[in-house]
């Protein structure tokens, strides 16, 4: 049985990493902001200082330098495509439903975290060229991913697309540029721009179900699908970021 004295100290350690962890998510937090309204050039560690109302060491503490955080968002950017993918892959589901409920993941991910989508579309120029490769091997498995689950639909017979390489690009180009246009006022909802760009994904790929089902009349549920156990976590970005 662990003493008083070892459990206070388990607790105080524990309290510190959550301390550490709020002070650098908050720092990661203003510089999102500042690169999506000024750029990566047009921003400074000073800057993001003044908002956070701290002094320039207390960003260094967390981060070398300014093109560490910006490593760190394409990071976490990255991070959050790889896990959604993997609990939506962990779940057994027909090519149809797999394709759906990917393309609604993906794009909800790029309009509630629109900011962040822009950074890592306009900034890869200011990566260094060993972290570029990382960010973009990355980006192609999903890529990879993406296009075998159309060749699976293909030969499930439901998808009827000729080329499942160039389909998987438009789709996901499609999708990728939905913070561009999308308007929080706007006609449409999150969720409805989720079942339309879906559905638009599906007439893309040709699908057609292999026989008549009239369940496919309802729009699929967008349930949170189970990660399975023994899904790999997310590559992280190994490449170091130039002092």
């Amino acid at each position: 049985m662990n003493s008083p004295k070892i459990g206070k100290g388990r607790t105080e350690t524990m309290m510190r990493v959550q301390v550490r962890d709020f002070k650098r998510e908050r720092v990661l937090e203003e510089a999102t902001k500042l690169f999506y309204e000024r750029g990566f050039q047009g921003s400074s560690i000073d800057a993001i200082a003044e908002r956070l109302s701290v002094t320039k060491p207390f960003i260094y503490t967390y981060f070398d330098n300014k093109q560490a955080l910006l490593v760190a968002l394409y990071e976490r950017a990255i991070g959050d495509l790889n896990t959604g993918v993997e609990k939506i892959f962990s779940v057994d589901h027909t090519p149809e439903e797999q394709l759906e409920l990917l393309v609604k993941f993906y794009v909800r991910q790029n309009i509630e975290s629109r900011e962040l989508t822009a950074i890592f579309l306009n900034e890869e120029r200011n990566l260094s060229p060993e972290i570029l490769a990382e960010i973009r091997e990355e980006h192609r498995e999903f890529d990879r991913k993406l296009t075998n689950l159309i060749r699976r639909g293909i030969s499930s017979g439901v998808f009827h697309v000729e080329d499942a390489g160039l389909a998987s690009l438009s789709i996901s180009g499609m999708v990728r540029w939905v913070h561009r246009w999308y308007n929080p006022a706007g006609r449409l909802n999150t969720d409805a721009i989720c079942q339309k760009l879906a559905t638009l994904a599906l007439n893309l790929v040709c699908y057609e179900p292999a026989s008549a089902d009239p369940s496919r009349g309802e729009p699929l549920a967008e349930a949170e699908p189970k990660e399975s156990p023994g899904a790999p976590p997310h590559k992280k970005i190994t490449a170091r970021a130039k002092r």
